[in-house]
């Protein structure tokens, strides 16, 4: 650093979010309102000041499903942007709920379903998806995110 740089700090949103397990298929839900809506998505939100990361995923699993969930693990860090282009850092989780488990969707979703991560990846993730969404930098960067995971996870299996 030179005498002419100024050290800033950066601020950056910390994004929570959790590949739900039940048996070999995780949940998605569709997005109800917001800048998303109509999309699918892993449960999962903001971190909120004074709760940890975990803490923070299995309050937002709890309010957005009504869902508890097992074997909470760390599985990616990986670098994101906000829909407004803002920079954002996103945890994913792995956990496991019992077969025959279902979630009760609050008012953020409107619809949830249980997939294969294959199908998921393969259906909303594609080469065409980011093709769509090329132009937006946050969107392409948080759907290349959750498709690198998607990737990571299926290598993982």
């Amino acid at each position: 650093m030179t005498n002419d740089d100024t050290w800033r700090p950066v601020r950056f949103h910390v994004h929570l979010s959790a590949l739900v397990r039940r048996g070999d298929e995780i949940l998605i839900m569709q997005r109800a309102a917001g800048s998303v809506t109509g999309a699918w998505y892993f449960p999962g939100g903001g971190l909120e000041e004074d709760e940890t990361p975990e803490e923070g995923i299995r309050r937002e699993i709890q309010e957005e499903t009504g869902l508890e969930v097992e074997n909470l693990r760390l599985f990616r860090i990986w670098p994101s942007r906000q829909p407004d282009g803002a920079p954002a850092l996103a945890l994913t989780y792995t956990c496991d709920v019992p077969p025959g488990t279902e979630p009760v969707l609050n008012f953020e979703h409107s619809e949830h379903l249980w997939i294969s991560a294959q199908e998921y990846r393969d259906q909303y993730f594609s080469d065409n998806v980011l093709d769509v969404v090329k132009d937006s930098a946050g969107l392409r960067a948080l759907v290349q995110g959750i498709r690198d995971t998607l990737d990571a996870y299926l290598a993982s299996e």
